[in-house]
């Protein structure tokens, strides 16, 4: 199982715990992203979701567009990796792997990671949406567990549906 299995099976099995904890029940699965849903539900919502980067001067900037409201929150997750192969301890930085929460505005989100430290390498983001809490608006349209998400960019994550998009890249000092 390589590293972003491992974070992904990681990463939804956090969330389900959560999700557990909050009483919170799951929905159904999606179809293709821009298709119609064929699955013989109600229509459902889809999400245009982007994400790419940039480096400024020992900063990496995680920067995405989309069709979500204002409001919203994204999840990210920024894996160096180095992060992935060697123990923590004998990491250069403290940050080679990074997560949190991004909110939309004006059909953008971004956030700023410190690569201070960080050798040259392969680097794999993965946002998501909708992770919860989101906003009361936004869990009414898309679902507290993405039950109205449709679309090929849909995964399960342990009972959530979530839109995720990757981005790879070569990181250089």
């Amino acid at each position: 199982m390589g590293w972003s299995d491992r974070w992904r099976r990681a990463f939804g099995l956090a969330t389900v715990g959560a999700l557990a904890g909050a009483g919170l029940a799951c929905g159904p699965s999606g179809a293709l992203d821009g298709a119609p849903d064929t699955s013989g539900g109600a229509a459902g919502e889809t999400v245009r979701l982007e994400v790419t980067h940039r480096s400024e001067w020992r900063q990496l900037w995680i920067e995405g567009a989309t069709d979500l409201p204002d409001g919203a929150h994204v999840n990210y997750q920024v894996v160096h990796e180095l992060g992935e192969r060697a123990p923590a301890d004998e990491w250069p930085a403290a940050n080679l792997i990074s997560s949190g929460r991004a909110a939309v505005r004006d059909g953008q989100y971004w956030t700023r990671i410190n690569t201070f430290n960080w050798p040259p390498g392969a680097v794999r983001v993965r946002v998501q949406f909708p992770l919860p809490p989101q906003p009361p608006e936004v869990a009414a349209r898309y679902g507290a567990l993405g039950e109205h998400l449709t679309g090929n960019n849909i995964v399960d994550l342990a009972g959530t549906k979530a839109v995720e998009v990757e981005h790879t890249f070569d990181h250089r000092r």
